[in-house]
């Protein structure tokens, strides 16, 4: 039976990353192959396997840098969805699988100096991940890279977005990291990549300065292009979080459909057909609790609309009683919802008693579940779950069970699959 390597246990995320390699942006643990005009490239042993490769340019100016430099790095479906109006020149995006707020995987191909330059000066190492990844020339196809950002970690400030393949014969992943310095807009950005073979190519020492100046380049290039600053603006406003607040007597109220159990009625619901009322269940038997994602999706669907609601945001899991929306979506059902959540109230306080009542509020600040030392203990634990073997008791004998191995990762979800063309972006 095949054995299962630690190189199955790879990150998925910017936590991830730091859990498996808490130096990861440090200097220490690191072998410096150059040094050049505030830039450096360094190399090191990667715990999952492989090597990693490390980029670490300073005093990269962004002009008219937000003042919340968490935000600097765009989220993949809103660089997606306004590629005509802020392109990267040398990226072509061919389609968008969005995931949720801050993920999703894009189809792409790129066409860089930098990554052709990686591909000649590191040869089988860096052409790995710089050729084979990124752009096949020859057969001029796109690859779809699994990209979900992060903001204000591991540092208050930091910018960050993973990648990652998921159906490649051999996944690659890479990192980028923005992080302010003291000085106004300026910043020290950080591009990590693994690459297979435990081993670095040291005969190309005499070109790394010239593979740092046109990292360089690129990087500024890239988060100073035109439109970015308007293109960052609208990633700003692109989600409203929603928020509920004071029920303190059992789970808010939904409207309840034709013969449907009720808990009360209500005659200033009756012009709307709001009439009747029933309580809202969780539909989730795993995880009984309240969650507003649910409750929001609920009520709208019983108004007659529908609209996605999430509870993650940029890879990290809401409160419950919190959850987020696209904003233009939810501008479409606002007033409607407006008109009938006043009367879900009324029925609370009608079928409870007293005067309070769950209150909504919108586009207030996140607010997360804790996640510390969360990514570590998941990977370990699947680490642990996939080398051990299954014994099986057939009469007097204990063997190995030779079933099919565990999935390491995250449990499959179903994207929703946008394709670019010249009409916009239309959902398959």
């Amino acid at each position: 039976e095949k054995s299962v390597s630690a190189m199955e246990v790879r990150p998925e995320s910017v936590e991830d990353w730091c859990s498996l390699m808490p130096n990861l942006f440090e200097a220490d643990g690191w072998h410096l192959a150059c040094s050049v005009a505030n830039s450096q490239l360094m190399h090191g042993s990667c715990p999952w396997g492989g090597r990693l490769i490390k980029f670490q340019l300073r005093d990269i100016r962004v002009k008219n840098a937000p003042q919340n430099t968490g935000t600097l790095i765009i989220r993949p479906e809103v660089r997606c969805l306004q590629q005509r109006n802020c392109s990267i020149n040398g990226i072509n995006i061919k389609s968008l699988d969005f995931i949720a707020p801050g993920e999703a995987i894009v189809h792409a191909s790129v066409s860089w100096s930098i990554v052709r330059l990686c591909s000649v000066l590191f040869g089988d190492l860096a052409a790995q991940v710089m050729t084979a990844t990124f752009y096949d020339e020859r057969a001029a196809t796109s690859v779809a890279w699994h990209q979900m950002v992060r903001r204000h970690f591991p540092s208050d400030g930091d910018s960050a977005c993973a990648f990652w393949m998921e159906d490649a014969g051999q996944p690659y992943e890479y990192l980028i990291l923005t992080r302010p310095q003291e000085e106004k807009e300026m910043f020290t950005v950080f591009v990590i990549a693994r690459v297979y073979e435990d081993r670095f190519a040291n005969w190309a020492s005499h070109y790394f300065a010239l593979v740092l100046r046109q990292a360089r380049r690129t990087a500024e290039s890239c988060l100073n292009r035109p439109g970015v600053v308007e293109l960052r603006g609208v990633d700003e406003r692109f989600y409203v979080v929603l928020s509920m607040q004071s029920f303190k007597r059992g789970m808010p109220l939904l409207p309840a459909l034709p013969g449907e159990h009720c808990v009360t009625d209500i005659d200033a619901g009756q012009p709307l057909g709001l009439r009747r009322w029933t309580r809202f269940e969780p539909d989730d038997l795993e995880n009984p609790k309240f969650q507003l994602s649910q409750y929001i999706r609920l009520f709208v669907e019983r108004l007659g609309f529908r609209i996605e609601t999430f509870d993650t945001l940029d890879g990290q899991t809401l409160v419950p009683y919190q959850c987020v929306v696209r904003r233009d979506a939810w501008e479409a059902v606002r007033q409607r919802f407006n008109e009938a959540y006043p009367l879900q109230k009324t029925a609370y306080r009608h079928a409870n008693g007293g005067s309070g009542a769950p209150g909504m509020h919108e586009d207030v600040m996140a607010r997360f579940v804790p996640a510390a030392s969360k990514a570590w203990k998941i990977l370990e634990d699947q680490l642990a779950a996939a080398r051990e073997p299954k014994l099986v008791v057939r009469k007097t004998f204990l063997e190995m069970q030779e079933g099919e191995r565990p999935e390491v990762g995250r449990p499959a979800r179903r994207p929703k699959t946008l394709t670019l063309g010249r009409a916009g972006l239309r959902a398959q």
